[in-house]
């Protein structure tokens, strides 16, 4: 490896540019008079004896670097560059597929360690000076100048073809001059920033090992009888590992070491993601060290607004959700949308961030632990939690938005003024389901970490209005795990009002899941709402408890709340209210054969709903009415009601009413003898019941798809 030196003294002839000369054989031409020698320069590393996987990214090298296929200008040099994050064995896998095609280079192979992601990288003037001497200058005859060098060099190396191979180089200035200038050579380059700059490359962006890549190195190194005897800690220590063939290296390395561990213990001691990184050593091996390289090297922001790169990575080491929006990361930071992307395209130009969509980010795993170390190192606790407060407020109020323009005229405790930097705006409840869709997880996360630090106000606020959301998509899940959240923190803070909506939410989401629970949560969110003396809440308790008990089959305790529920909006003028209550009325009256009864309430509950301009409820209305007119035999006027349902839950997004609605306009026209556009209603409703992962229903579908004869 080379080490930088220091500037040649005055009156010396430059030699080196202060580089020691390595005991390299002569190249091709000696000498001044330009003999012809024996052999070239041999200077790739030995090969690495147990390179396993990669074999799609050896392949791509070595075609890049022998020009095999190649489509470019053919008086072009051949440049590959290998780019990724420390710990990605970004060199082991050049040096690899160096080895490879180096006989395609019979003048040689020059290779240097340019120690970009060092403080002290080399200097391309002396690089170029080693090199040169390399090829058989003289050391008289090197140039004092850096572009007369790199001339020089270039004429050097016109006649030969040499494979040139430069390890870690930091970025495209570094790299230029050591670029030959004819197509008779190729050059490989590594480093962990991706040289958008650098003209004519092909880039191998690496990545970490997919999951047999990954035991297979592990395999490679301990041996397959030690891993086959231990499956299931060898899959937790690889889990720990994240793919980063540096971690499975060095856990591989201890275990060989040290025979009496078994790979269980290793396993163990990986599970506290706070001595992860500690664990993660062997001899002058270390994955924070390799972290910290790229970390420490990162280039100050030059934006008088913006947040310097670093301290962007520190603060997103607080954020546990698997990914993070721009947006987001601009609350975070406390800083405009368009300085925190600046900072975070740095990150990810220089491998310590991934890009995973236009706008949205996230950390390698091992990467997400050393960001949290570095937070608690280097931001005072009253910056961190300041950072933590921006981006929660940030979700709280983005939530609140989302679930508006998806329902505007739902039960609401409004917000207290505030802000928290710029939000989404929503044209409509498909843009909101949209941005929902990609926050889904990092809203559980916000969730339990605004209750985790102490900041109950923001975790039984989050999710609070958000029901109408996990309800278009059937996340059931995410809404009962964030209501059982939101309830306690509600408790913590004694707020009543917050307690009963939280309890009227939980107890609706597990009625919707036939948990006998939901009953008693949503007893008690009445029976608050009536203390309190919250007439809205009060009527929106009641009826979802009767939807609770006419599940349950006791219809007339159901009917008797839905009238109760009906009577309370009117009193309130509610008309959103006054529509549902009318809507599960002639549900309910349709599930007791009672149809043509059913109607009215249907349509009222369908003019409520068009006064308010509510598509889904309009939706939902028709829909019934639909269904009644089927049980009717009156078939033509089900199919249009149920296809103007249908264009209603299109309109606003919500995915688990389309596939109900499609499930019924498939019966009606089996029913009309329209076979085939029974079986396209019936598959695409299995199909959007499949996609919001319930199986059950889908299975439902095509077992009355089966029965009907309809294949």
């Amino acid at each position: 490896m080379l080490v930088p030196g220091g500037t040649t003294p005055p009156g010396t002839p430059p030699l080196s540019g202060g580089l020691p000369a390595p005991p390299t054989p002569p190249g091709p031409r000696a000498g001044r008079g330009g003999r012809r020698a024996a052999s070239g320069p041999a200077q790739l590393p030995a090969d690495v004896a147990d390179f396993t996987g990669r074999d799609e990214q050896v392949k791509r090298l070595s075609d890049l670097l022998s020009g095999t296929g190649a489509t470019g200008d053919p008086g072009a040099v051949r440049i590959a560059v290998v780019a990724g994050s420390g710990g990605l064995g970004k060199t082991s896998l050049a040096v690899h597929a160096a080895h490879r095609v180096r006989r395609r280079f019979p003048d040689g192979q020059l290779y240097v360690d340019l120690l970009g992601a060092t403080p002290a990288p080399l200097l391309p003037g002396d690089v170029l000076a080693r090199f040169l001497r390399d090829l058989g200058v003289d050391g008289r005859d090197i140039p004092a100048d850096e572009d007369e060098r790199a001339a020089r060099y270039r004429t050097a190396m016109a006649r030969r073809r040499m494979l040139v191979v430069l390890d870690n180089a930091r970025d495209a200035a570094q790299v230029r001059p050591l670029l030959p200038g004819s197509a008779s050579s190729a050059v490989l380059v590594t480093t962990r920033s991706r040289m958008p700059d650098l003209a004519s490359t092909k880039l191998v962006d690496l990545h970490v090992l997919d999951d047999d890549e990954a035991l297979k190195l592990f395999v490679k190194v301990v041996g397959e009888e030690r891993a086959a005897a231990e499956p299931e800690a060898t899959a937790e220590l690889l889990d720990a590992c994240a793919g980063l063939p540096l971690a499975i290296r060095i856990c591989a390395a201890r275990l060989v070491t040290r025979s009496g561990w078994t790979i269980r213990a290793m396993a163990g001691r990986l599970t506290d993601e706070h001595r992860r990184l500690d664990e993660m050593r062997a001899g002058d091996l270390a994955v924070r060290a390799s972290f910290e390289v790229s970390f420490t090297s990162l280039p100050p922001s030059t934006d008088k607004q913006g947040i310097d790169p670093a301290r962007a990575f520190c603060l997103l080491g607080l954020w546990p959700g698997p990914s993070i929006s721009s947006a987001a990361a601009a609350a975070l930071f406390g800083i405009p949308e368009y300085s925190a992307e600046d900072a975070l395209e740095v990150l990810v130009d220089t491998h310590l961030l991934e890009s995973v969509a236009p706008a949205r980010y996230r950390f390698h795993d091992l990467l997400r632990v050393y960001a949290a170390e570095r937070a608690v190192a280097e931001e005072p606790a009253p910056e961190r939690d300041a950072a933590v407060a921006r981006l929660l407020e940030w979700y709280l109020r983005a939530a609140d938005a989302a679930a508006t323009a998806v329902l505007p005229h739902r039960y609401d405790i409004p917000l207290e003024p505030g802000g928290a930097g710029p939000l989404p705006g929503f044209a409509d409840a498909e843009e909101a389901l949209s941005w929902y869709d990609s926050e889904r997880a990092n809203l559980v996360t916000a969730t339990r970490q605004a209750a985790a630090s102490g900041r109950h106000e923001v975790a039984w606020r989050l999710p609070a209005p958000l029901f109408s959301i996990f309800n278009s998509r059937g996340n059931w899940a995410d809404c009962i795990a964030t209501s059982r959240i939101a309830l306690e923190s509600s408790r913590q803070v004694g707020n009543r009002r917050g307690e009963a909506w939280i309890l009227n939410t939980l107890g609706d989401a597990l009625g919707q899941t036939r948990q006998a629970e939901g009953i008693d949560c949503l007893e008690r969110s009445l029976a608050i709402r009536r203390e309190i003396g919250d007439r809205r809440g009060e009527a929106q308790a009641a009826n979802n408890l009767a939807d609770a008990y006419q599940r349950l089959g006791r219809t007339d305790e159901a009917l008797d709340l839905y009238r109760r529920a009906l009577e309370l909006n009117r009193q309130a003028g509610d008309r959103f209210g006054e529509g549902i209550a009318l809507g599960s009325l002639g549900w309910t009256l349709l599930d007791l054969a009672r149809a043509e009864e059913a109607i009215d309430y249907l349509r009222q509950a369908q003019n409520a709903f068009e006064e308010i301009d509510y598509p889904d409820g309009m939706g939902y209305a028709l829909h019934i009415l639909g269904r009644c007119y089927l049980v009717l035999g009156r078939d033509a006027e089900a199919i249009d009601c149920l296809q103007r349902a249908l264009a209603s839950h299109r309109a606003t997004g919500n995915r688990r009413m389309q596939a109900a609605t499609l499930r019924s306009i498939g019966t009606a026209q089996s029913r009309a003898g329209l076979t085939a556009e029974a079986r396209v209603s019936w598959t695409q409703a299995a199909v959007i019941f499949e996609e919001l992962g319930d199986s059950a229903e889908a299975e439902e579908v095509r077992a009355e798809q089966g029965e009907s004869g309809i294949s």
